[in-house]
């Protein structure tokens, strides 16, 4: 973008965007509806010329009438090209629309990330990376399938430090074209449909025809002697029986890869159209302007794409032209069509499989990207975090906030940690902050390893693997309490964090082992803090239990940290800020007294 101002104000210029499609909708439109006139004219103009070329046998109006069709033809030509821009810019008001919603944090798209999810990742459930109020549907720009799966493994899954810093560079560089990842989103959306097909042609491109099948493809050039035959038949020189006989041997030849056909047909039902999106896709990717190292090592991966893709799109969309039955029965048949467009499909297969990959990750890869920027240029104040090479956990925060928080609500705070083996409690009444404030640390965690900017005024890291252990349920399908699957999840943290030669584990567990008596808890709590102590590991507990604090004020390796709450005419008042020490107030019995329960009898 040359202007900068606008850069800076992303709700203007989201607005402006939307008005000037809006504007351009408009003209597309009127200019669709005039071309619709015209081609009706055109159209009754060729019956009518033709009727008076029949009547009156005048070669002028035979003139006339393909006069008329050339018209007709170009006229439908400019309508479908006034459909598309009319129909690219009613995307962009759509895109526009939600990304103006996305700034309150409202999410008009329906996915939600949440068949992503998997069982027993080690932060995603907790962390809302999937969900109706996920991270996921804040970042989210993607409109493939397969751009869709790519941001969710980037969330899933921690970039290697080189990765990081080679995304946020890109981040920076994409960030500075709206218009261009805002033309990526309408280009996609023309086509409804677009990559639900592709799973089907991967496993294609990687399958190999049978060597019987694929000697036989010979036989496609047969018509040609059946051509021969009928000429022969027509000027008399052999029996007409011979053309038939040559016309069954053309079915003979079908029915031998009738399986193979209408298997392929079957799994990839107008994947012409879903290549041609992508081809549309990789023009866009060939010529963008970026040059950071990120960019550069995909974009030499798909020179040319483009035109091969929809060369393939068009290879398929002929194949499917066996569905029509005139279409197969006086075309299909005597020119051995099906034969033609395998073998055609074939060749591109052997020359273009090993590329095909390298092609579909980039595209996937420049949607995850999208998002990424998109989500910094909408969110100026965030910040580029520094994830800096160090064996130990080190986090440095300044004025850190939940991402899924609203600014006006957002309530920031600074936080600080560094070395292995240690462990801060966080103490507090209920509904002080607590589980939110470990949910902050992580989802900015989770933000700073794939590359995205983050919810704070500064934010340095070095890289982690972040476990959680918040939302442990019970399991009818395993027979399993919500306290045996604490401890099973709990077990999962030991062994991550006994492996040395990875990354230190970043542990956030609220409050542990809540599904047992207090004694027990208490115990099991300080057993689990001193084996942690001893492991590749650092991180935050959160609890109600103050002796444990207490207990933790004598070791060196546990550090005392606590939200408040204080009660001001009857009512309760959080400053959701976080404190040094273990909480000295609590609201319980309050609470309890507001909801009507009378604890005094």
């Amino acid at each position: 973008m040359d202007n900068q101002k606008e850069i800076q104000n992303p709700h203007t210029f989201f607005e402006n965007e939307f008005q000037k499609a809006k504007l351009t909708e408009s003209i597309a439109q009127k200019r669709f509806n005039m071309l619709a006139i015209g081609r009706i004219i055109a159209f009754l103009s060729i019956f009518g010329t033709a009727w008076l070329w029949n009547d009156t046998g005048q070669s002028s109006w035979g003139i006339g009438t393909a006069i008329a069709l050339v018209f007709f033809l170009g006229l439908m030509r400019l309508q479908q090209a006034a459909k598309r821009t009319r129909n690219f810019q009613r995307n962009l008001q759509a895109i526009n629309e939600d990304e103006i919603e996305r700034l309150s944090f409202r999410f008009k798209r329906k996915d939600t990330g949440i068949h992503f999810q998997e069982k027993n990742h080690s932060f995603a459930t907790d962390l809302d990376i999937f969900g109706d109020y996920s991270l996921y549907r804040l970042l989210n720009r993607t409109r493939t399938a397969e751009g869709a799966r790519r941001l969710a493994k980037w969330l899933k899954h921690h970039a290697s430090l080189e990765e990081i810093l080679m995304r946020q560079e890109a981040v920076e560089e994409f960030k500075t074209n709206p218009k261009l990842r805002q033309s990526w989103e309408a280009t996609a959306l023309l086509h409804e449909h677009a990559a639900h097909q592709v799973t089907a042609f991967r496993d294609w491109a990687t399958e190999t025809l049978p060597d019987s099948l694929k000697s036989s493809l010979r036989w496609r050039f047969f018509p040609l002697v059946t051509l021969v035959v009928g000429s022969l038949v027509y000027i008399g020189l052999i029996p007409a029986w011979t053309l038939i006989l040559s016309l069954v041997w053309h079915l003979v030849i079908l029915r031998r890869y009738q399986e193979t056909l209408q298997g392929l047909v079957n799994r990839t039902t107008a994947l012409g159209f879903t290549l041609a999106a992508y081809a549309d896709l990789l023009d866009i990717a060939d010529a963008a302007p970026y040059r950071s190292r990120w960019w550069k090592q995909r974009q030499t991966l798909i020179r040319g794409s483009a035109h091969l893709l929809r060369k393939a799109g068009v290879l398929f969309e002929r194949l499917d032209y066996r569905n029509h039955p005139f279409f197969a029965l006086f075309i299909g048949i005597t020119t051995l069509w099906d034969m033609h467009c395998l073998a055609g499909l074939e060749k591109w297969k052997e020359a273009n499989k090993e590329q095909l990959n390298s092609w579909l990750d980039v595209l996937a890869d420049t949607e995850a990207m999208n998002s990424l920027a998109g989500n910094a240029f909408a969110y100026p104040e965030h910040t580029v975090p520094q994830v800096t090479w160090q064996k130990d956990v080190y986090i440095e925060t300044t004025q850190m906030g939940h991402p899924l928080i609203p600014k006006e609500k957002r309530i920031s705070n600074n936080f600080n940690m560094n070395g292995l083996g240690h462990t801060i409690l966080v103490t507090g009444s209920n509904m002080s902050g607590k589980s939110t404030f470990l949910r902050t640390i992580g989802l900015n965690l989770v933000l700073a390893q794939m590359g995205a900017v983050v919810s704070a005024a500064k934010f340095a890291c070095a890289p982690v693997r972040v476990f959680s252990s918040m939302r442990t349920q019970d399991s009818l399908e395993e027979s399993t309490s919500s306290f045996y699957a604490e401890l099973k999840r709990l077990r999962q943290l030991l062994e991550l964090s006994d492996e040395k030669n990875e990354s230190p584990v970043f542990y956030l567990l609220d409050e542990i082992l809540k599904g047992t008596n207090s004694a027990d808890r208490h115990k099991g709590a300080e057993a689990l803090i001193r084996q942690l102590h001893t492991k590749n590991s650092a991180g935050l507990v959160s609890t109600h239990d103050l002796e444990l604090g207490e207990w933790g004020a004598n070791e060196s390796y546990v550090h005392n940290f606590h939200f408040r709450s204080d009660v001001e005419n009857g009512q309760l008042k959080f400053d959701y800020q976080l404190h040094d020490g273990i909480c000295k107030s609590f609201n319980a019995s309050e609470l309890m007294r507001m909801m009507g329960i009378d604890i005094e009898v």
